[in-house]
């Protein structure tokens, strides 16, 4: 094969891996602020063929009757129904509580189902309405459902607290740090001392990094450093998020010394910090993808279960630095690395090796500026030099 045709192969061969990888999460904070996979309330309002109120039946619990239609048609539709997976069941059941459910066919099922949205007092069934008012705007805007709901955080109503909660911790991190003071520092202080709730502490320590107080960075950063003391790892990742983005400068070279260059870590603790430097380099402070990159070299080394995830990062953030850390990763049969895994990584290794068979970029861009200098020069002289060519024949013709 010849070496313009090897090239074309090995171009239309990365093409290919790149389309197979599967699309990147796009660091989402929920991979540090949802402490499960959280289906919201919102997602079966805005995919819902159907809305109702509807009423429980006092003598069989989960059996219900439609007694209002807030969106779309129910023709066809039996109006009563038995709630098979309750989204947000209550306390208790057969009280003939009036609820807000939904209808339609939610994650590609094939056939559509029943959800339970949620009680159908005042406050709830207003942002219902709400909601239902505003799907075509964040089917358009997606970063305006979150802002949306940003300032719900410290509503009085529990049910409306909870689906905010939900669809803040759900924005990508760079919207999170928009969020600065949606709820007060103190309040937030207070909460992360309240082990009720734990479950949302994350999405607390992420929105405290934007104080940019002197007692939260002490805060912050004494959370990480004790964690590297005791192993525990609870919230770890984000804890480092957060000392992350109030002080990189110190965070980096801390995780570097005492997490990633030292002894082997427990993998929850990597996994941890894996996950913060991946969040920041998305999305986060990318001026620092570079020292990451560096951070994913010890990482690699301590868990080289992550190979796959950290390609996909360096492939993004064009970092091809890694190839000699990840070529005995994707050799090795014990790493755990499925098929899909190893032909990226083979794809990622591939490209870094070409890249580093040409010129430097900043070669390359020298060379470009010459010839581009050479060209303006060219262009300014030969008109000159026609000009004084004319001249000199004028003179000449001169008795």
């Amino acid at each position: 094969m010849s070496e313009k045709r090897q090239s074309r192969f090995w171009i239309l061969w990365l093409t290919a891996v790149l389309v197979l990888i599967p699309p990147l999460p796009p660091a989402l904070a929920c991979l540090i602020c949802l402490p499960v996979p959280t289906t919201s309330p919102v997602d079966y309002l805005l995919e819902a063929d159907l809305v109702i109120v509807a009423r429980e039946d006092p003598g069989a619990p989960y059996w219900l009757t439609m007694t209002e239609i807030l969106s779309g048609e129910a023709t066809g539709i039996d109006k009563s129904f038995f709630l098979e997976a309750p989204l947000r069941p209550g306390p208790s059941l057969g009280r003939n509580r009036a609820v807000i459910c939904s209808y339609g066919s939610y994650g590609g099922l094939s056939q559509p189902e029943w959800a339970r949205v949620g009680d159908a007092d005042a406050d709830f069934s207003a942002l219902v309405a709400e909601i239902l008012e505003n799907r075509e705007q964040w089917q358009l805007h997606p970063d305006k459902r979150a802002t949306y709901f940003s300032s719900y955080l410290d509503h009085q109503n529990q049910q409306i607290r909870t689906v905010a909660h939900i669809e803040v911790a759900r924005a990508p991190y760079d919207q999170i740090r928009k969020f600065e003071g949606v709820l007060p520092f103190p309040k937030l202080r207070s909460s992360l001392q309240n082990f009720r709730l734990t479950d949302w502490h994350p999405l607390y320590i992420l929105l405290l990094s934007l104080s940019g107080q002197a007692e939260d960075l002490a805060l912050v950063s004494g959370k990480v450093r004790s964690a590297a003391t005791t192993g525990l790892s609870l919230h770890l990742a984000a804890w480092v998020t957060a000392w992350i983005e109030m002080e990189p400068e110190k965070a980096l070279p801390f995780l570097t010394e005492k997490y990633l260059a030292g002894p082997p870590r427990d993998p929850a603790e990597i996994r941890a910090i894996f996950r913060a430097l991946s969040v920041h380099g998305n999305r986060g402070h990318r001026y620092l993808r570079k020292q990451i990159t560096e951070a994913y070299r010890h990482i690699l080394k301590q868990h080289p279960q992550t190979a796959s995830e950290a390609v996909k990062d360096l492939m993004l953030w064009q970092q091809w630095g890694l190839k000699d850390s990840l070529r005995p990763i994707m050799l090795d049969p014990g790493s755990g690395l499925d098929q899909g895994s190893r032909l990226q990584i083979a794809a990622y290794i591939r490209k870094a090796e070409d890249i580093s068979a040409t010129d430097p970029p900043e070669r390359k861009n020298d060379r470009l500026r010459g010839l581009f200098l050479s060209v303006l020069l060219l262009l300014i002289a030969f008109p000159a030099s026609l000009r004084l060519y004319r001249w000199r024949a004028q003179r000449a013709r001169l008795p």
